[in-house]
C-alpha cells in the first residue's frame, strides 16, 4: 500500500502553507522528503499472541495512519496524522503498482 500521488501533493502544499519549508533542526531548505509509504501506528498495544484474535475481530486499539517526513541532510523525522489532511471520504491509499487514476468503488 502507498499514498495516492494527488494526496502527497496536497499534503506538501498544506505543510508549506503552514510554514514547513525547511528542516526545523538543521534549517536546510528543500531537504524534507515525504515517504510514499504510510506509517501505521497502533495505540493500545499488540496482543500477546496474534492467533488469539482474527483480523476481522474488533479491538479497542486506536489505529493511525501517519505521513513520514524526513530531512535528507540530518535525518530528523516527523510523523503527521494523515486523517488531518483527508477531506471527506477521499481515497488516500492505493495498492502498490496501481495507477492513481483508477476509480475506486466502495
Amino acid at each position: 500500500m502507498r499514498w495516492c500521488q494527488s494526496f502527497l501533493v496536497e499534503v506538501g502544499r498544506s505543510l508549506q502553507q503552514l510554514g514547513l519549508k525547511a528542516c526545523p533542526v538543521c534549517g536546510l531548505e528543500d531537504s524534507l522528503g515525504v515517504s510514499h509509504l504510510p506509517v501505521v501506528l497502533v495505540d493500545g498495544g499488540f496482543p500477546a499472541r496474534i492467533d488469539y484474535h482474527s483480523l476481522a475481530e474488533e479491538r479497542d486499539d486506536d489505529l493511525t495512519l501517519a505521513l513520514r517526513i524526513e530531512c535528507t541532510a540530518c535525518g530528523y523525522l516527523m510523523l503527521f496524522n494523515a486523517e488531518r489532511f483527508r477531506t471527506g471520504d477521499d481515497k488516500i491509499i492505493v495498492p502498490e503498482g496501481i495507477d492513481d487514476n483508477v476509480l475506486f468503488e466502495d
